[in-house]
């Protein structure tokens, strides 16, 4: 399927290369779906490529971990604002 932004800015520029003519929408919104649409029968091959390939995930050589500045001392720590306000 189409993305429909695809064809509104597709259609856009037919309309600008045109001449900007009013009343004409259709047929550009028409024109530009059925350009999109062979452009993607073109690339599907391509993309299903692309699927295949997978990125590898990096190691995580060491856990999250929570850090508290040392000045502040354990019995005093307290919520962020932003937290509290959760």
């Amino acid at each position: 399927m189409i993305p429909e932004d695809a064809i509104r800015l597709r259609s856009y520029l037919i309309w600008q290369a045109t001449g900007c003519p009013h009343g004409k929408a259709l047929e550009h919104w028409l024109q530009a779906k059925d350009e999109l649409a062979g452009d993607y029968v073109t690339l599907l091959p391509r993309l299903d490529e692309c699927e295949r390939i997978v990125m590898p995930r990096l190691p995580i050589l060491r856990p999250p971990q929570r850090i508290t500045a040392s000045r502040i001392p354990p019995g005093e720590r307290r919520a962020s604002p932003i937290a509290a306000r959760r």
